[in-house]
């Protein structure tokens, strides 16, 4: 007989799943092997490494984020009554739930991995270039159409169902409204992140108020229009016009929450080094070299290297590669041991902040002179290949969007004060129109022989 099952979560206290044939459905995907996994990936890799208390995981953010969703799925509902689809519904609170099962241990860091590999393995064999990379959407949309419990569970209420999840989840923009809960500028990921981030890491940034947003949360009609003539509608959700405020709050406190969290340079520079782990995994393994990481032969970092499919990849989490970085600490490869040791140890390499030191002074044109000669002297053999690592994090903190597909739907939309039409927040706000997306460009450099070298590169492009 169904019972009523509930979570006692940090941010939302109580959340739960009734004895409807829905929520049982939804509770069964949560027991899936493929979901549990994801109690191994925290949610925001190495930023425990500076803020102590950001512990938490993507198992808690992706049951924070379906309860997000059904708040705006119950919202849209009572506000457009007969109009209400429940099958689209469903289909996006299944997909708000399971939408970050693509995550791969320390996720970000280990796309970049990723992507490193690629370059390194097309080099090798001569390729133009390396293949697209897989990022965690389409693994994501991989394990959902895959042989796996959760693909079982969702093939349960029909292929159409488990292929639209899928769909979904891997679309460049909204279709309607229901995708938009779960992918836009305004969805139900960004509106526990940002809050969750805040609440465990400690920081003050990001702050918004969020029960005043979900309180003058309405329906408009938004048209899709080419050369200002409109040739369609669309429904989407719009916030009334008292929230203005609360919703540059929302646009201003995410776009801080990345400069302060999410691209901290000591977390980067373990992401960098996670990276050159891999990296040289990748590079030991295509030498024949393989035994020299001191990893099992059925590691899953090392069957994941080297044959690159699902299974070792949902094998892999945070406390395989932890594991992982003591076997390989012990390695007779000297640089495979000293990284690994490293990151054990929180031994991170120093940053050098070169936008910061160029701020002023040509800033956006010194920055790519200083590349351009950093490129030269890394290719005369200055630098070894882990004496330095260069990072140029980027984040736009309000996307323009056009009126001339259902990309529309990726807008924050804000209600005149007459109520007569919903306006983009960026046309109506001074503060959000005025944001510039924001780079930084840093080097991390193992040591301080290193440190002199970029110094002294810095001196002789200023001298």
């Amino acid at each position: 007989m169904p019972k009523t099952q509930r979570i006692r979560d940090p941010l939302h206290d109580l959340i739960e799943f009734g004895i409807g044939e829905f929520d049982q459905f939804l509770w069964n995907l949560i027991d899936t092997r493929e979901f549990q996994r994801l109690r191994r990936v925290k949610q925001l890799g190495f930023s425990e490494l500076v803020y102590p208390g950001a512990t938490h995981t993507r198992f808690a953010h992706s049951i924070g984020v379906f309860h997000t969703a059904r708040e705006l799925v119950t919202l849209i509902s009572d506000r457009i009554g007969e109009k209400f689809e429940p099958e689209k519904a469903e289909i996006a609170l299944a997909a708000s739930l399971v939408h970050d099962l693509g995550h791969g241990p320390f996720s970000h860091a280990f796309e970049e991995a990723i992507k490193l590999l690629n370059k390194d393995n097309a080099k090798r064999k001569g390729e133009k270039g390396p293949p697209k990379l897989k990022k965690h959407e389409q693994w994501t949309s991989d394990i959902i159409l895959g042989d796996t419990e959760v693909g079982s569970a969702l093939r349960s209420r029909g292929v159409d169902f488990q292929e639209a999840v899928s769909k979904l989840l891997i679309a460049d923009t909204p279709g309607d409204i229901y995708a938009a809960v779960v992918s836009s500028q305004f969805d139900a990921d960004r509106l526990d992140y940002v809050r969750r981030d805040r609440l465990m890491t400690g920081a003050k940034h990001g702050g918004f108020d969020y029960s005043w947003i979900l309180a003058n949360l309405e329906v408009g009609s938004i048209p899709l229009a080419i050369d200002d003539e409109t040739y369609s509608t669309v429904d989407s959700l719009v916030l009334g016009h008292k929230a203005f405020q609360a919703a540059e709050s929302y646009v201003l406190g995410l776009f801080h929450l990345y400069f302060a969290v999410y691209f901290h340079k000591a977390t980067r520079s373990a992401e960098k080094i996670l990276s050159a782990v891999l990296r040289r995994v990748g590079t030991l393994c295509a030498e024949g070299n393989a035994p020299l990481t001191a990893l099992s032969e059925g590691n899953p970092i090392l069957t994941f290297v080297q044959n690159r499919d699902l299974d070792s990849y949902l094998k892999a989490d945070d406390f395989v590669v932890w594991g992982s970085l003591s076997v390989m600490a012990e390695s007779k490869d000297a640089i495979l041991s000293e990284l690994s040791q490293r990151l054990l140890s929180r031994k991170l390499y120093k940053a050098i902040d070169i936008s910061d030191h160029f701020e002023g002074r040509g800033d956006a044109n010194a920055v790519a002179h200083f590349r351009a000669q950093l490129t030269k002297a890394k290719e005369n053999g200055d630098f070894d290949e882990v004496e330095i690592f260069e990072d140029q994090p980027s984040r736009n903190p309000y996307k323009r969007r056009g009126y001339g597909s259902p990309d529309a739907l990726s807008k924050i939309h804000i209600m005149r004060a007459d109520g007569s039409r919903p306006d983009d927040l960026s046309d109506r706000s001074d503060v959000v129109r005025a944001l510039q997306e924001k780079s930084i460009y840093r080097v991390y450099v193992r040591d301080e022989k290193a440190k002199a070298k970029i110094e002294d590169l810095i001196r002789r492009m200023e001298g």
